[in-house]
């Protein structure tokens, strides 16, 4: 006898089966990390290390697709309206998923609704490097003496506010030049065109080569890939700097499972001790936690402190 409610439940089943490997056989074409700032610096090393890593865990495809401007909101925006597939990430920064929402009331995207934390896959710093100065305390008195000239990889970025941090500290004055990445702010520090600039580890090269000097690096300790130079603190400013995470987010509402997937191949990958020599020579060091978790986590204690900070200093990014 023929029953209607038996078909209804071999066309369910049906359904299912057919419906299951859509994200089972994740992925089936190649992944585009969308790195938010121009090369010559972290993002240029992230962007590699991280594509190579996807690549070879998940037996895919995956490459870094650079899309600087407007302090990385360009290439934020583009991955917060990406379809939420896992084939489109993002590499985020303290600087522009905590502090841009803070300073850019007019901002177009929401790190919280309009993401989804996969992983804090690096920590790193930042490094004051001058063109002149060889110490923080030369420094300092150069600005005493006359206005100093710094530059950044855009306006309200974690090396523009450190620099703002030690000028206020210091009680120096000193004009802010933004520059669209890293790399231009380096040849500018070289040249001596630019008086001093806090960027990442990834300047080393020109201080080792004597191109331009390191005098400190922010965070609580020395990095391990450069122990000669102090941290702020132990130069006279404890205030100015921190370190902070290079993270990967997905688009809201990206399935849970490709996430995981995601930051399991992370984790693994970058757990070799091969990787962590690479990621060394760059200054940065590998996460301890990859977990979508800790990265939320994180996210909302970088947004209240950048909140807080922006509150208490009155600070624009007009300064």
């Amino acid at each position: 006898m023929f029953h209607p409610h038996r078909r209804t439940i071999l066309i369910a089943a049906a359904a299912s089966i057919i419906a299951a490997p859509v994200f089972a056989a994740y992925p089936d074409r190649p992944i585009k990390l969308v790195v938010p700032y121009g090369g010559g610096g972290m993002g240029s090393a992230f962007g590699a290390m991280v594509a190579e890593v996807l690549a070879a865990e998940l037996k895919g495809q995956a490459y870094a697709d650079y899309k600087p401007g407007a302090n990385a909101a360009i290439g934020t925006e583009l991955v917060a309206k990406a379809p939420p597939d896992g084939y489109t990430l993002l590499m985020a920064t303290t600087s522009s998923m905590a502090i841009n929402p803070a300073f850019y009331p007019e901002l177009k995207y929401d790190p919280v609704k309009d993401f989804t934390p996969v992983g804090i896959v690096w920590i790193s710093r930042n490094v004051l490097y001058a063109s002149k100065a060889k110490t923080v305390k030369e420094l300092v008195e150069m600005g005493k003496k006359k206005p100093l000239t710094y530059g950044s990889a855009g306006a309200g970025t974690l090396a523009h506010l450190s620099s703002e941090m030690l000028v206020r500290d210091a009680g120096i004055k000193a004009v802010h030049l933004p520059f669209k990445g890293q790399g231009a702010v380096m040849t500018e520090v070289a040249s001596g065109r630019l008086d001093f600039a806090f960027t990442d580890p990834t300047g080393m090269g020109m201080a080792t080569s004597g191109r331009v000097n390191a005098l400190a690096v922010t965070g609580k300790d020395r990095m391990k890939s450069a122990p000669n130079v102090p941290t702020m603190a132990e130069a006279g400013y404890p205030n100015v700097g921190t370190a902070s995470w290079i993270a990967i987010f997905a688009p809201a509402n990206t399935p849970k499972d490709v996430v995981e997937k995601i930051s399991n191949a992370l984790s693994k990958g970058f757990s070799s001790a091969a990787m962590k020599t690479k990621v060394a020579a760059t200054g940065a060091e590998v996460a301890p936690d990859m977990s979508p978790q800790t990265l939320d986590k994180e996210l909302k204690v970088e947004l209240a402190r950048w909140k807080k900070f922006q509150q208490d200093t009155k600070m624009t990014i007009g300064q």
